[in-house]
């Protein structure tokens, strides 16, 4: 068997792993699936799955390479700080991150909802914080000006990323991606009252006092 009938071979035989998987997630929810579930489903035997991967987790570690390295090739580094953004307008990398996640829809949605993986959904939130944070960055905004810990609003923001982004994959991406990136960025960049129609937070007169 020549070297290219082989790659071709692992190739294949991976990508039905990956398939049996999110199958399965989509059936079962992850934490119930084992590796004889995914062989079965993937009609290889344990000892193929073996040759490629150690156990379910080093699957999705697989996966979460693949996905992570196609997406950073797509979106390359960040050009603009968040001041100079205007979300009407979104930059084409913020579009294109949700196009990424729209084109693998399928698989995210399952590997990222309530019934996928914890880790996975943990390593695509520290890549989404490492993404906010050169964006940071490249604002050269300098800290003495930040009016809390940087990591804080770095998770927060990431956090609500990922919140954003599954319901968008449970809602079958009803919107486009520009549209979810312009909503984003209108959330990063004013928050959640501004998101909602207010101006301003005011706090509501208590009750007379007689004074």
């Amino acid at each position: 068997m020549t070297r290219k009938k082989e790659d071709l071979r692992v190739r294949r035989t991976r990508m039905a792993l990956r398939e049996a998987l999110i199958a399965l997630i989509e059936e079962r929810g992850f934490e119930a699936i084992t590796v004889g579930d995914i062989a079965e489903r993937a009609m290889v035997n344990r000892t193929t799955f073996y040759l490629h991967y150690q156990d379910k987790y080093d699957l999705v570690a697989g996966i979460f390479r693949e996905a992570i390295e196609e997406l950073s090739q797509s979106l390359g580094l960040p050009q603009e700080g968040p001041g100079r953004v205007d979300p009407e307008h979104p930059p084409q990398m913020w579009v294109s991150l949700f196009e990424h996640f729209a084109i693998h829809a399928r698989m995210y949605r399952a590997l990222l909802g309530r019934r996928g993986s914890p880790w996975f959904l943990a390593k695509v939130s520290e890549y989404i914080a490492d993404l906010a944070h050169r964006r940071l960055q490249a604002s050269g905004q300098p800290s003495y000006r930040y009016r809390m810990p940087a990591e804080v609003a770095i998770v927060a923001i990431s956090n609500a990323f990922i919140g954003m982004l599954v319901w968008w994959l449970e809602e079958a991406q009803a919107h486009s991606p520009k549209q979810m990136a312009t909503w984003f960025l209108r959330f990063a960049l004013y928050g959640y009252y501004h998101a909602l129609g207010f101006d301003a937070f005011l706090l509501p007169e208590g009750p007379s006092t007689g004074q």
